[in-house]
């Protein structure tokens, strides 16, 4: 099976990446992710595990709401259990809170561009293909 090879984002601290981004990615150079972001990233990965059993399958459906890009991510487990996020490119950065984590069926992410879009679904990919 083929996977998305990428190698995993140095972290740095939060100054050293623009504050418009959550992955800065250089040309031709490696990705870096501030602390603060890098921390929500591991919470979200935490969360999913937490919330269904490996192995975990991950489906991926681009799709627009109005005019906003958006990616509909369904994970599931073989006991039945799901969750879904929403990630929608806005411009901004805006991570699940506590009660989301809590109670919500379906996660809501807002993220700059497409290439944070790309760098959180690897961070995705990662966890879901690791056997626990």
């Amino acid at each position: 099976m083929r996977r998305l090879v990428m190698s995993s984002p140095k972290v740095v601290n939060d100054n050293e990446v623009s504050l418009a981004v959550v992955f800065d990615v250089p040309p031709q150079g490696e990705a870096h992710i501030g602390e603060s972001d890098h921390r929500q990233v591991t919470r979200l990965c935490d969360e999913v595990c937490r919330r269904l059993q490996h192995p975990i399958i991950v489906s991926v459906r681009p799709h627009r709401v109005g005019m906003r890009n958006c990616l509909s991510v369904h994970l599931s487990d073989h006991a039945g259990k799901a969750l879904d996020l929403l990630i929608t490119l806005t411009g901004n950065t805006v991570w699940p809170d506590d009660e989301e984590y809590a109670r919500g069926a379906r996660w809501y992410i807002n993220l700059p561009d497409a290439t944070d879009m790309l760098w959180l679904l690897k961070a995705l990919e990662d966890i879901t293909g690791k056997e626990k």
